[in-house]
């Protein structure tokens, strides 16, 4: 059956014992080197055991008027060497735990009072070899406690006085362990804790001034965009308008787009009345975006081509198929194609040519009339004059005029215009059988 342990083992260590070092570690870090300043050493009044007094500092004597008598808290008796066993002890270097348990293991072994009646202390000292010299001072409980009813000094407050024991070879002082030692070690406590503190609130206080810049430009960015949400808020109707306003130059740059590749048909026509003959027919005009292809009958389609290759505006006259002319017909039948020019024949100016255009044709009653500028296809052709002119614009087109008798084609959607007047010219000469 599998046994299962109640220890505490990850990857083979034991964390019990990891736990263990690591309390023990904390606890000694207050000694290390970067941190014992901040436990500040406890002065000590000594009465001696000759009756005098002396001020003792971290084991030192301290002689001069810095520290009052008066005024210092602990207070140690020194015990005289009549009641006191002394022992010498050289241990190799260990940490001062491991010497503290060597040091009562020690005492136990050699003390001639019982296990219940001694005191002991010692006085540690590291030597160039490194070991550890150690001043063991031991004694009997009861004689202690008796020295200690016959003294007369005792501490003001009642508390319970250290007891020291002064070494032979250095001098330092070797305190007993259990008596008023405890005290001084609660003060240097107070006072570490004073200084940890004091550590920490300067910590804190660098941690504030290097935070200050991050938190001022924080604050300076959250206030910027408050500020910018609230102008945000404010401008919100202009900027739906600005939109809209883009929204609508946008359309129309578009609409204007469309619109300049768009021909005006009316123009066109108007164009088409003033430069065919009398003799020419046409049956259909088919537009589609710039191009415009014709189809009809004319007397001399290649006069034709000449005279639309001639206008300004139209381009690349072509005949993408040859005239035809079924025999005993009097004229051919063509095909014509060429493409206009935008900025003659476009939607923008397509009102103000057809006006322009319109205006020698429509002239005041009574005034003088100029003869349309119509150019002949055949021999037998001629300009007319002002009186024709006059009398096509009163009376209905003659048989001979030049027609559209078929179906006209467009792009686009034609605006209606006023019905324009086509000059007129002498009937064409009759065509031979």
């Amino acid at each position: 059956m599998p046994t299962f342990s109640s220890d505490a083992r990850f990857l083979g260590v034991d964390l019990h014992s990891f736990w263990r070092d690591i309390r023990k570690a904390l606890k000694g870090v207050h000694q290390w080197p970067l941190l014992a300043w901040l436990t500040p050493a406890v002065p000590v009044r000594l009465l001696q055991s000759d009756g005098t007094q002396s001020i003792w500092l971290d084991g030192v004597q301290v002689t001069g008027a810095r520290f009052k008598p008066n005024r210092v808290q602990c207070v140690a008796l020194e015990l005289p060497d009549s009641i006191v066993l002394r022992r010498g002890l050289t241990l190799p270097s260990m940490s001062a735990q491991d010497v503290a348990s060597a040091v009562a293991l020690d005492v136990q072994s050699v003390s001639p009072f019982g296990a219940g009646n001694v005191v002991w202390g010692y006085s540690a000292k590291r030597t160039p070899g490194g070991t550890v010299a150690l001043d063991v001072a031991l004694a009997s409980r009861k004689q202690v406690a008796q020295y200690l009813a016959a003294q007369s000094v005792r501490p003001a407050d009642g508390a319970e006085p250290e007891l020291w024991v002064r070494s032979l070879y250095s001098g330092e002082p070797i305190v007993l362990i259990g008596f008023g030692e405890a005290q001084r070690n609660r003060v240097a406590a107070r006072w570490r804790r004073v200084g940890y503190g004091l550590l920490a609130l300067i910590a804190l206080l660098f941690a504030a001034i290097a935070l200050t810049p991050t938190a001022q430009l924080r604050l300076r960015a959250l206030d910027a965009v408050r500020a910018y949400d609230e102008l945000a808020a404010r401008v919100a109707p202009a900027v739906r308008e600005r939109e809209q306003l883009l929204q609508s130059a946008e359309k129309l740059s578009a609409l204007a787009e469309v619109l300049n590749g768009r021909i005006e048909p009316l123009t066109l026509m108007d164009r088409l009345t003033q430069v065919l003959s009398d003799d020419t027919a046409l049956q259909s005009v088919k537009l589609q975006g710039g191009k415009v292809t014709l189809t009809g009958l004319t007397g001399n389609s290649p006069a034709l081509m000449q005279v639309l290759g001639e206008q300004p505006g139209f381009r690349d006259v072509r005949a993408p198929s040859p005239a035809t002319r079924i025999p005993g017909a009097p004229k051919e039948s063509f095909v014509i194609e060429f493409v206009l020019d935008p900025v003659l024949f476009g939607v923008q100016n397509g009102v103000a040519q057809t006006t322009s255009s319109s205006h020698p044709l429509a002239p005041a009653a009574g005034g003088p009339v100029n003869a349309a500028a119509v150019s002949p296809l055949d021999g037998g052709a001629g300009s007319t004059s002002a009186a024709a002119s006059a009398a096509a614009q009163a009376a209905p087109r003659s048989p001979g005029a030049a027609t559209f008798g078929g179906t006209a084609t467009f792009g686009g959607t034609a605006r209606p215009a006023a019905p324009k007047a086509v000059a007129a010219s002498a009937p064409a000469a009759p065509a031979k059988p």
